[in-house]
């Protein structure tokens, strides 16, 4: 009898294959303008948005390889559903009022921890969950209120992975530009994939600032509402300046966040694979206070002539107190963004290198435990190939020294596609 996850998989190759064929063959023959697969829905699409509705459903497929490192090799087929509703309160007589809902449902597995790699490799596929995890979730569910020109406020459980998806060259949630949770949605300690709280952002002609108010506890899975703000709050400021290079104009964010939550397991982190086992009884020297600091950039070095975007570099470099945050230090840096070429300027591109640094006293339990750690570091290269303006398709390679510092380096190979529906 064949194996069930044989079986599985196949069916989903299938699939895949089915879905790719069929999308390319409709983009063959859509309307240039056309954003989406199914168009407008026989006009539905149109009068929703005309009362205030707007319905964004999407479907990404991934295939990732583990072709080099500690351990046998490895295949996964996955895929991510998600639907992205805006309701706009203008139309129901709430003006400066909007309410934002996601639904995001994951299907397939990922290779958590093969090649004791510790930061995941596929973002999009790592939340909400994946095989033999709650895998469907709400992922978002809350209030926007605009006040003043272009100031913001929203409150209720935000995705920040979401939130970090408009950052420019990095972002795109897994789904679109880099895979890798490192880039893609950077590792704090501080800040969970999903929160519950408030996050506003103001924007003067001096400063763009984003202040935060959340649970420190993850609200992945969860409402929010469980038992908010049971643990301690988090606190956090963003100051971002404009500076101009060269005549064109990048960003420079600093942020600073503080957290009440008293110390806890440092493994228990969701978005983070530990390659040792919790101690028993608590990790020793934890204390009831946390802290991060990070400085970033986002610099555009070519701006195409004909308006439709360009390339640029990026960095971030991150610490924090280190206990109980278990992330000591963060660095990443790289360049992306659109195709070079001017018949494909919607391609997107980039090459980036991260290092991450655990806390001393993580170094120090594992040393203990006979299993010596090291800085993490890893290089990915992804482009991705719109076919049309809903579909792409898209090749990724991760190279990483993982965190284990007796395992080989570790390579891994993905192929991607998105399809906006």
């Amino acid at each position: 009898m064949l194996d069930a996850s044989i079986i599985k998989y196949s069916k989903l190759r299938v699939a895949l294959t089915i879905v790719l064929i069929c999308a390319f063959i409709a983009s063959s023959y859509s309307q240039a303008k056309r954003n989406n697969l199914t168009g407008q829905w026989g006009g539905v699409r149109d009068s929703l948005q005309k009362n205030g509705i707007v319905i964004k459903p999407r479907v990404t497929f991934f295939n990732q390889n583990f072709v080099a490192g500690e351990g046998d090799n490895k295949s996964v087929f996955a895929g991510k559903a998600d639907l992205d509703v805006k309701l706009d309160g203008r139309k129901i007589g709430l003006p400066r009022w909007t309410l934002a809902v996601k639904f995001e449902q994951n299907f397939g597995d990922v290779l958590a921890g093969t090649g004791n790699v510790m930061l995941p490799k596929n973002t999009a596929m790592t939340f909400p969950g994946f095989n033999g995890t709650d895998a469907s979730d709400v992922t978002s569910f809350y209030i926007i209120n605009q006040f003043g020109e272009a100031n913001v406020l929203m409150v209720g459980k935000i995705n920040m992975i979401d939130l970090a998806a408009s950052t420019r060259y990095t972002g795109g949630a897994g789904i679109e530009a880099f895979w890798n949770v490192g880039f893609a949605a950077p590792i704090s300690g501080i800040t969970p994939p999903y929160i519950f709280g408030a996050v506003s952002v103001i924007k003067t002609k001096a400063l763009k600032y984003t202040f935060m108010v959340y649970d420190p506890e993850s609200a992945v899975n969860k409402s929010g509402l469980e038992s908010p703000f049971n643990k301690g709050v988090v606190l956090s400021a963003s100051f971002e300046k404009e500076f101009k290079i060269a005549g064109k104009s990048g960003s420079h964010v600093v942020r600073v966040a503080y957290s009440t939550q008293d110390g806890t397991d440092l493994y228990d982190l969701g978005d983070i694979f530990f390659p040792v086992p919790p101690p028993d009884g608590g990790f020793p020297g934890t204390k009831n206070s946390r802290y991060y600091v990070s400085y970033s950039i986002n610099q555009p070095i070519v701006s195409y002539k004909d308006k439709s975007g360009g390339w640029g570099f990026f960095g971030q470099v991150g610490f924090s107190d280190g206990n109980p945050t278990p992330v000591n230090f963060s660095m990443l840096g790289g360049i992306g963004g659109n195709g070079f070429i001017k018949q494909r300027r919607q391609d997107k591109w980039g090459v980036a290198f991260y290092e991450y640094s655990l806390s001393n006293a993580v170094d120090e339990f594992s040393s203990a435990a006979g299993i010596p750690l090291r800085n993490e570091k890893a290089l990915e290269i992804y482009y991705d190939l719109w076919l049309s303006n809903y579909i792409s398709l898209g090749g990724d390679i991760q190279w990483t020294k993982p965190i284990v510092k007796s395992s080989s380096n570790a390579v891994f190979l993905g192929l991607r596609s998105s399809i906006r529906l």
